[in-house]
């Protein structure tokens, strides 16, 4: 597995939009060159292709663009059929490249060793010419044939997976338990209950059915407390309000608590927070509560602010002063968007509960993530403390989950 810490705090995001542009600009090149290539039809009318793949290929931003000017609804079409339409070139890309080598360069090698070695144990009778040619022609034919054949089995493969995460995978909504043995946890505490919802996504593709799918799994568990780890918000603060009243009306024991993430600096932190609190939720910025200090002197929740909020004005993260408002022998609790923080975190805190990374979201069979994030979903430990990374409750990009359904944590506290 490879990671690189210094880069994900820093420039990850811009990196990961313009890889995934070049990619998505490469992957088109690839199909619409073996299309053109494959079905001479098509070729035939090469400018038309190549006009309706660019209009395809501008549909994702377009829809973004809806968003932000026009209404919900149509930036909602636009955006899931433009975002699916990008993943499924890409997930289609690499099978197709490997079938256009096998099929023009791996099989005429494998068919000319075994022609000669036929012409070694058996003489050949020499081939007139127009025999010869009718055989390459229909070599040529069969090899074309499997080539189209396997390519488009490899666009429906892709599309159908697209299909099932957007109308099915994205719906599935699971609960995690993870019992923590918190040192310092008072013994009447034990059992506490906390249930982590991360990475709703509120706007585009996340609105009343998910809300209540989600939701009612938070409800079924009556926890202690609620807590939210950031990205509560998509790119539109318009939603704030919304969310603030769905989130409020969980009620959780001892509150609902809630950090920022990204994609609410996107959104516009200065419009989400007074939202938020207006709703009944406690957006903790660098701060930190004592829980039930009544019962053996309770634990403290602290909350940080997101790891790229200076990029868009905010204070970015600071547990030292988060851990100076609670009790400093009290048990520890972080919240923390993004998982990475885990490299300040470590030995200060007990717990640190994230999301960010929506588990991958889009899983082909293994987890791309792993390649450059050291901390993709569930359990980690490290110098005594305890990392639960939620695989999130919406969708960024494409609407679509597979292999990473959404995700509410129900989080049970043991004293150690």
């Amino acid at each position: 597995m490879l990671a690189f810490p210094g880069l994900e705090t820093t420039h990850l995001r811009q990196l990961m939009i313009g890889a995934t542009f070049f990619v998505a600009i490469g992957a088109h090149v690839l199909v619409v060159t073996w299309l053109l290539r494959a079905f001479p039809r098509l070729g035939r009318h090469r400018r038309r292709v190549i006009a309706a793949c660019v209009v395809l290929f501008l549909t994702a931003p377009i829809g973004r663009l809806f968003g932000v000017f026009y209404w919900k609804g149509l930036a909602s079409s636009f955006s899931a059929a433009g975002t699916s339409e990008w993943m499924t070139v890409m997930l289609t890309s690499l099978p197709l490249a490997i079938i256009v080598l096998a099929v023009r360069v791996v099989m005429p090698r494998v068919e000319r060793a075994l022609a000669k070695r036929r012409s070694k144990a058996t003489p050949v009778t020499p081939e007139s010419p127009d025999q010869e040619a009718a055989e390459t022609a229909a070599v040529l034919g069969r090899r074309s044939a499997i080539e189209r054949v396997a390519g488009l089995t490899a666009f429906g493969v892709s599309g159908a997976a697209l299909g099932w995460g957007t109308f099915f995978g994205r719906h599935e909504f699971t609960v995690e338990e993870v019992i923590v043995r918190l040192p310092g946890l008072p013994k009447v505490l034990d059992g506490y209950t906390i249930a982590q919802i991360s990475d709703i996504h509120a706007g585009l593709f996340v609105g009343e059915r998910e809300i209540e799918e989600g939701f009612s799994k938070v409800r079924a568990l009556r926890p202690d407390l609620v807590v939210a780890t950031g990205d509560l918000l998509d790119f539109d603060a318009r939603f704030a309000p919304w969310l603030a009243r769905k989130l409020g009306d969980l009620r959780g024991k001892d509150g609902v608590f809630a950090i920022l993430g990204n994609h609410d600096y996107y959104a516009d932190y200065r419009r989400v927070m007074p939202a938020m609190r207006a709703g009944g939720v406690d957006i903790m910025l660098n701060e930190g509560r004592m829980i039930r200090p009544g019962d053996g002197g309770g634990f403290a929740l602290l909350g940080v602010d997101d790891l790229w909020a200076t990029r868009s004005g905010g204070v970015g993260p600071d547990l030292d002063r988060a851990i100076a408002m609670v009790r400093p022998d009290a048990a520890r609790v972080l919240l923390a968007h993004q998982p990475n923080f885990l490299t300040t975190a470590r030995g200060k805190v007990g717990l640190q509960l994230s999301g960010h990374t929506h588990g991958g979201q889009i899983n082909p069979g293994f987890r791309p993530a792993d390649l450059i994030m050291r901390y993709v979903a569930g359990r980690y430990e490290d110098r005594g403390t305890t990392l639960w990374v939620n695989r999130g409750f919406g969708v960024a990009g494409p609407p679509s989950r597979i292999g990473a359904p959404p995700e509410v944590t129900k989080v049970v506290l043991v004293s150690a």
